[in-house]
Formats: C-alpha cells, sequence, structure tokens
C-alpha cells in the first residue's frame, strides 16, 4: 500500500516553493509519492487569471520529470468543472485503490475546509497534511480527525505576483524553475 500526498492546486505558474515544499513533506513523512494534481477551476477561486490546463500541467512536468516521488495528475480534465475535492478522490481511489490518499494544504485552505463540499466523506476517508502559510497561523481544529500537522519551512511566494510581474516585464527566472521559465517565455504566457 502506497501513501500518497494530493498536492491540489492552480499552479498558475507552478514556482519554487511549490517544488521545494512538497520536497521537504515527502522527504520528512510517511508519503511514498505527491502527486501534483492541477485543478482546472478552483470553486473558491476565479477563472479569469487561468492560463489553459495544457500549459500548467507540462509546465510541471517539465520540472518533476526527473524526481521519482513527484507525479502529475491530469485527472480533473476529465471530471466536471469546477474541480470539487470529494468527486476526485472518489475517482482517484476507484483508479488506485491500493493506495492511501492523503489531502497536502496550506494553513490559509485549512480555514476553509469545513466549507468544501461533502467534507464529512472527505476528512473521513483522508487524512489532512497541513503546511504552515504567512499570515495564517495553524490552529488545532478538533472537528478534522485526521489532521497532520508539518513544520515545513515557510515561502512567502505565490503565482499571483509572479503572474503580474511578468506581466511588467521582469524577469523571474529565479522564482519559477528554469523548464517551466523557459516554457513561459517560449510561450508568451502571462506576458498579455
Amino acid at each position: 500500500m502506497n501513501n500518497i500526498g494530493l498536492f491540489f492546486g492552480s499552479f498558475n505558474p507552478v514556482h519554487i516553493g511549490h517544488l521545494a515544499l512538497a520536497n521537504y513533506i515527502v522527504e520528512n513523512s510517511n508519503l511514498n509519492e505527491i502527486w501534483f494534481v492541477v485543478s482546472p477551476q478552483n470553486p473558491f477561486k476565479k477563472s479569469n487569471d487561468l492560463i489553459d490546463t495544457k500549459h500548467r500541467i507540462t509546465m510541471l512536468e517539465l520540472c518533476v520529470n526527473n524526481y521519482s516521488k513527484f507525479k502529475v495528475s491530469a485527472i480533473e480534465q476529465e471530471l466536471p468543472s469546477p474541480s470539487y475535492s470529494y468527486v476526485t478522490l472518489r475517482e482517484l481511489r476507484k483508479l488506485h485503490p491500493a493506495n492511501n490518499f492523503s489531502i497536502i494544504m496550506g494553513s490559509d485552505n485549512l480555514e476553509l475546509l469545513m466549507k468544501w463540499k461533502n467534507i464529512d466523506e472527505i476528512i473521513k476517508n483522508h487524512k489532512i497534511i497541513v503546511y504552515p502559510r504567512p499570515g495564517y497561523p495553524i490552529i488545532n481544529h478538533d472537528d478534522v480527525p485526521n489532521l497532520d500537522i508539518v513544520e515545513a519551512p515557510v515561502f512567502n511566494i505565490d503565482s499571483t505576483r509572479i503572474r503580474k510581474g511578468i506581466l511588467e516585464g521582469k524577469n523571474y527566472s529565479f522564482l519559477v524553475p528554469i523548464n517551466a521559465y523557459s516554457y513561459i517565455t517560449k510561450n508568451n504566457l502571462y506576458s498579455n
């Protein structure tokens, strides 16, 4: 039985904070792998800044293909949009019954967890792994039985600022992994 951490996100674009955090978690936990689940549309976010999902998947694959503990999952592309985690988790359990799936989330999202659709089903069947995010102290939730708090390094990097900087012509080649940054430049992403 493999323990798989699911790192849900838009990854619009993927940045070094995503990868460094995932690397820290997989190397310091009982997880065998982390799967980056690329969300076509988060029900809590607006979609107007979202580039095509295929670009976001490609950028992630370019960044993780040489690290055996990371995988990219495009499962939510085959499911109805907006993406609801309980639907994705049901599908993953059906397709991969030999795996235990945990959800990896930042402390900012922990505050919204109890608003997720079918949350009772999610917390009954899955561990929730929470890492710190700037400005969101981790408060233990007694209503979440399988909560695992990870004292991971804090990365104050976000995709919104990166997109804005690229649009303004800034060189953010040290905030975005070089393979993804080259892909962004080659395909003129986020610049108009």
